[in-house]
C-alpha cells in the first residue's frame, strides 16, 4: 500500500482560481495510481490528492513555472 492512499485531499482554502498558474501547469503537479488502479492528481508539496478538475482551474501559492517543453503526463 502506497503512502499516497491515505493522503486527504488539498482544502478549498488552500485553492484559488487563477487564469495562468494553474496546478497542471505547475512544476510540482504529478500523479499516482490508488488501490483501485485509477489515476488521482497530487501535490507532492502539499501532500495532498487535488480534487478532480480542480487542476485546470485552481492552483495555490507554491506553484513553479514548469520548463518543459513537452510533458508525458499530458498526453
Amino acid at each position: 500500500m502506497n503512502e499516497r492512499d491515505q493522503w486527504d485531499y488539498l482544502k478549498e482554502e488552500t485553492l484559488t482560481r487563477k487564469r495562468k498558474k494553474i496546478f497542471i501547469t505547475c512544476n510540482h503537479f504529478s500523479y499516482s495510481r490508488n488501490v483501485d488502479f485509477a489515476n488521482v492528481l497530487i501535490c507532492p508539496i502539499h501532500e495532498k490528492l487535488i480534487p478532480q478538475g480542480d487542476h485546470l482551474i485552481k492552483g495555490c501559492k507554491c506553484w513553479r513555472e514548469n520548463r518543459t517543453i513537452f510533458a508525458p503526463e499530458a498526453a
